[in-house]
């Protein structure tokens, strides 16, 4: 350890570790939760994370891989959009509802929780098609649910990869 570790006390070095590990349990408990029931959450960070992903792979030479590197890079973000992101939010779910749903019906997300084996805690979002009674008119499997998202963020996947190139060509003129 270096001269600053040194000069920390051990029992001041106890509340660090322990509030450390409490942050690291909080961070994870906090991303559990916000990517389940928070509608928004998983499609702001797969978003950001894209982006960052995407400009990376424009400036750096050595990741230039051509139409294969980049149909693997998109589908890598698209699997990730479509696993991490369940809940969308309502600018995603909304050409789901008109997809999916009758005019006379709008779109309804539930997250159903579930306990799994061992302890473990699944969530299910359960998407339905609501008339203005409250009468679930069509239930949206999961398979068109995930194969709705995976092509949502292949589309969002090439429109942050040129909005990238954009922002770079941009910034190169001047």
């Amino acid at each position: 350890m270096g001269k600053l570790t040194d000069k920390i006390p051990s029992f001041l070095w106890i509340p660090i570790i322990v509030g450390a590990i409490a942050l690291f349990i909080g961070g994870a408990l906090a991303l559990f939760y916000g990517l389940g029931y928070v509608e928004g959450f998983g499609s702001l960070l797969i978003l950001v994370a894209g982006w960052f992903g995407f400009r990376v792979g424009n400036n750096s030479d050595e990741l230039k891989l051509g139409s294969f590197g980049l149909a693997l890079g998109i589908s890598f973000f698209a699997l990730m959009g479509m696993a991490l992101d369940q809940t969308g939010n309502f600018i995603y779910n909304q050409p789901m509802e008109w997809i999916f749903c009758p005019e006379n019906a709008e779109l309804m997300r539930e997250t159903i929780k579930r306990g799994a084996r061992g302890g473990g805690i699944t969530l299910t979002q359960n998407f339905a098609c609501v008339a203005q009674n409250g009468e679930i008119i069509r239930q949206i499997s999961g398979f068109e649910h995930y194969a709705f998202r995976f092509v949502e963020y292949v589309i969002i996947g090439y429109i942050l990869l040129y909005s990238s190139r954009l922002y770079s060509w941009i910034r190169g003129q001047n």
